[in-house]
């Protein structure tokens, strides 16, 4: 047990919180409400995902939310332009998987940090959106794009089988196979990653890409619940993504990760998110929920690193223990 809570340090105070809530409100352990708590996890968990693997690169993407609004919007006007459900779909991967390519090349080849150009992308797409739509709201009336949100395969909400295959897939990648523990090597050390012969640019493209394509599945997960795609839609989804995966104990400064802390992250947030909503707590706090969340996250991890320093031993050099002798 004691093993189990330092692998997923998270798992204490989720209990704690649902205990919390339990007792505070009437509803919170209705099958309804518990049901609504996991499709919202499993939503938020699914970016959460990519997102593991970029920060456990050491790197980090702020145009997930933008991606999220132009896959979304690209997805319905395909819809209202009469194009077919499937190929609606592959356009709004397509489109998160293109704006990740050009994240990815931008940063690899023209050598611009993660934060600048993940942040001049995020300006761009965002832009781009507001001006298709010209802000006006792509509805759409899709039973299919519905599907992803409504349907329920074997009595199961669809965004929960989503998030378990692609949690399963994750761990297994980043656990079980070379891409894996090549982009931990990368997060663990660049410069060594790429003398010990690493591929190091490609992983960190593909890497990117996988972030677009689940800014861009998130995107349509967002416009198959409200059946609609707008320029607004994802703004502040990135610090979600981040968080989530800070919370779960993957490092910040890259070279570990966790798909199973990044799950319950996603289910923390959106415990806490729900609990706010049955306690009539006004949306803005849950904003500052989120924002006070990442801090303690990031002060914990800036707590483990000096505890790690402080255990250890302090090793004299040779050549001053023979100048001492």
């Amino acid at each position: 047990m004691t093993n189990t809570i330092k692998k997923v340090p998270l798992l204490v105070p989720l209990v704690l919180v649902m205990a919390i809530l339990a007792v505070s409100t009437d509803t919170f352990l209705s099958t309804g409400n518990l049901e609504n708590v996991l499709v919202a996890a499993a939503i938020l968990a699914i970016p959460g995902i990519a997102m593991t693997f970029c920060l456990a690169m050491g790197e980090f993407d702020l145009s997930i939310g933008s991606t999220v609004s132009l896959a979304g919007v690209a997805c319905c006007s395909a819809l209202i332009a009469g194009q077919p459900l499937a190929f609606s779909l592959v356009v709004a991967l397509g489109v998160g998987a293109l704006i990740g390519l050009a994240n990815g090349v931008v940063i690899t080849k023209l050598g611009v940090t993660p934060f600048i150009a993940t942040l001049a992308t995020m300006v761009i797409v965002r832009g781009a959106s507001l001006a298709y739509t010209d802000g006006h709201d792509q509805i759409v009336s899709s039973p299919g794009l519905k599907y992803l949100v409504a349907g329920r395969p074997l009595g199961v909400p669809m965004p929960i089988v989503l998030a378990v295959v692609l949690a399963a897939l994750g761990w297994w990648t980043i656990n079980r196979t070379r891409f894996g523990r090549w982009v931990c090597a990368i997060g663990s050390n660049r410069e060594a990653a790429r003398m010990s012969g690493l591929p190091v640019d490609r992983i960190r493209i593909a890497v990117y890409v996988l972030v677009g394509l689940s800014g861009g599945l998130w995107g349509l997960l967002i416009s198959s619940q409200l059946q609609k795609g707008n320029g607004q839609l994802g703004l502040g989804f990135e610090l979600d993504a981040i968080t989530v995966v800070v919370l779960g104990g993957t490092a910040l400064l890259g070279g570990r990760a966790s798909i199973v802390g990044t799950v319950l992250g996603a289910l923390m947030i959106e415990t806490i998110r729900n609990g706010l909503n049955l306690l009539n707590t006004p949306p803005a706090y849950q904003r500052i929920s989120v924002g006070l969340l990442l801090i303690a996250a990031l002060a914990l991890l800036a707590l483990r690193r000096r505890e790690k320093r402080g255990t250890k031993p302090n090793r004299v050099p040779a050549r001053v223990q023979e100048s001492a002798a």
